[in-house]
Formats: C-alpha cells, structure tokens, sequence
C-alpha cells in the first residue's frame, strides 16, 4: 500500500472510511519498541483512548485471536556497521484486517490504515521524540475513526450498538501466513510504472519486456485500467553528513488492487494483494544495479505467480 506520509496533523487522512464500524471491542494493539518502554507507551495508548471515550484496546498478550490488529511502530535501529553511533527510525501505525480482493474474491489479511514519516538516519531519538511519534499517530487514529463512526456513536447513545461483539469476524485457516502467492490470481495485463530517479524510463522498458516475455501485458497508456498497478520502487535518498558515502535505499515491488473491507463490504480502496520491500543504507547504486535487483523483484513475482 502506497504509505499517507505527513509532518503534521491533517483533519483526516486518505484512509479514513476504512475505520467505518470498525469493532474497537476486537481490535488488538502491538506496540513495536525496545522492551524498556513497552509499559509506558502502552499506558500513554491507553489514556488516549479513554480520554476519547472509546473503548480501550486489547493487548497483545491476550489470547483471543482478533481479526483487527494496530501496530504502533516506535523502534530506533542501530546502523552501526555503516553509520556508526546513528539510528534507522521510520515511525508509524498500521491497522490490519480481513480484506477481500475485487479481482479473485480471495479474503485475507492486510493493512486497512495507515500512517508513517519517511525514515530517517539520526544521531540519536529520545524518549520525548518517541512520545511525541505516539500522540501524533494515535490521535491522527481516533480523529479518523471519530470522522468516520460520528453518526453510528451518536445512535450508540440511544439504540444498541451497530456492531454485536460477542460475534466477531472468523480469520480463514490461511490468514496468518506470509505466502501471497494465493491472491495473485489470473494476471493477464497490468498498469506498469517504475520509480528509479534518472533511469525510471529504462528500467520501465526493461521491466515491460520481461513481463511481457512472461505473457503478461504490460498497459502502455497509464490511463487505461487493468485492475491491477505494479508498481517498482528503487529509491535512493541521499544521507549527506548523517552518513557519508552512503543513501537510504528504497527497494520494493507493489501489486495494487482494489479491494474492500471483509467486515463492510461497501467500503473499497487500493491496496498491496502482493509485495516484497527492504530498507537498506548502502553506497550509492549505479543503474546496472538497480536493473538487476528490478530483475531479481520480477522473477520473484513471477515464480509465485506460476507455482500458485
């Protein structure tokens, strides 16, 4: 899924009909942090929350299996071996949860919300930055959901809940596996572009032509539509005096289709039905390189498209 990146704090972001009755009763939080600050995020998760008047959140060692899950993102990641006494930090919260593809019909789990800030190499991230990292996230969550559920809360008041709790939504036996090869389905064309800097044009052209060498058309007007974007990202941002000699490279394969929320089927958007993506600090790669790890992202998709 294409991420809703932001500084600051907008009224609502593009994903905000997806939290449409959204049963908070069932909804699962991870908070993803160094273990020393595991309690005291949590608790600051919680009174956010409450102060909304919502309900709070299970936590992420209950034992019920939960077709919702919130993973708040809070982690600094040490680069020494190319940055030494810097820190990786790319913050962000994501809402995942059943789906169901337009295209194959096939239901599984996959991310409904979300909200990040590019990533970024520091010196150092100190607690009050991680603190503020959370207030921004999950109030941007609550204003969503508030925006998108004002009428049902209201009703809540007066008539019983939209939602019955006690009867959530059931994961099929798949959910939890990371094999994607299952909702690619019959892919016959799809709407190609390439993210690459000077060399996106080339690498486009090379990309069509091994994708058409597979049977697979790629759509040469943009405004045509398949049902199905692939999108290849080779992105590299310079770190300058952060870490010389050295870019954030952005490396990831996208295949966008529309789909719609399992839970409320009126509800429909765009989302990733397969991909691969890393996050890396390299010296600056030149463009045979980034050829050949387009090449290598390609046949990895269409190896799992032939086995599925």
């Amino acid at each position: 899924m294409a991420l809703f990146s932001t500084t600051g704090l907008a009224a609502t972001t593009a994903y905000v009909k997806t939290t449409e009755q959204l049963d908070l009763k069932h909804l699962r939080l991870i908070i993803v942090t160094p273990p020393a600050s595991q309690d005291t995020l949590r608790h600051r998760v919680m009174t956010h929350f409450s102060r909304a008047g919502l309900p709070l959140p299970e936590s992420d060692s209950s034992q019920k299996q939960s077709p919702a899950v919130l993973t708040l993102t809070l982690s600094p990641k040490p680069v020494e071996l190319t940055c030494p006494g810097k820190v990786l930090y790319a913050p962000s919260l994501v809402l995942t949860e059943l789906v169901t593809s337009q295209r194959t019909g096939v239901t599984y789990q996959d991310t409904t919300w979300v909200l990040s800030t590019q990533p970024e190499v520091l010196d150092a991230v100190t607690a009050q930055h991680i603190e503020e990292d959370l207030d921004r996230l999950i109030t941007q969550f609550i204003a969503d959901y508030n925006t998108a559920n004002r009428s049902e809360r209201s009703r809540e008041q007066h008539s019983a809940p939209i939602v019955d709790s006690s009867q959530p939504l059931s994961l099929p036996p798949d959910s939890a596996s990371s094999d994607q090869n299952h909702r690619l389905g019959d892919l016959r064309t799809v709407r190609l572009s390439v993210l690459a800097g000077p060399w996106s044009s080339a690498l486009k052209n090379a990309a069509a032509r091994q994708l058409g060498a597979a049977g697979i058309r790629p759509l040469s007007d943009l405004t045509e539509s398949s049902g199905v974007d692939l999108s290849l990202e080779l992105i590299q941002h310079p770190l300058g005096d952060h870490c010389p000699g050295y870019v954030l490279y952005e490396r990831g394969l996208y295949l966008v289709e529309e789909v719609q929320v399992s839970r409320r089927p009126q509800v429909r958007f765009w989302s990733d039905a397969w991909l691969q993506e890393s996050l890396q600090i390299v010296p600056p790669r030149s463009r045979q390189e980034l050829e050949a790890d387009q090449t290598e992202l390609l046949r990895t998709l269409l190896s799992s498209h032939q086995w599925k």
